[in-house]
């Protein structure tokens, strides 16, 4: 489906719906969106260069030290 397709059809879509179901169409659509910023913000922290070392086993000694916080 071409996009400017799409667009017509959500049109139809939405210029039928009352104003709770577009709020919420609205919420949905701003998830949307927002989810592959956070992916992406996440791919990038994940692979920085402080969560590596983090990550390393030098520092498998806190996973002893704090063992009994963890459950």
């Amino acid at each position: 489906m071409q996009i400017l397709e799409a667009k017509q059809k959500f049109e139809e879509i939405i210029s039928v719906l009352s104003e709770s179901k577009l709020e919420e169409v609205i919420d949905f659509a701003n998830y949307l969106r927002d989810r592959g910023e956070a992916e992406e913000l996440l791919r990038m922290q994940m692979s920085s260069k402080a969560y590596l070392d983090w990550l390393s086993p030098e520092n498998d000694i806190y996973d002893e030290v704090f063992k009994d916080e963890i459950k």
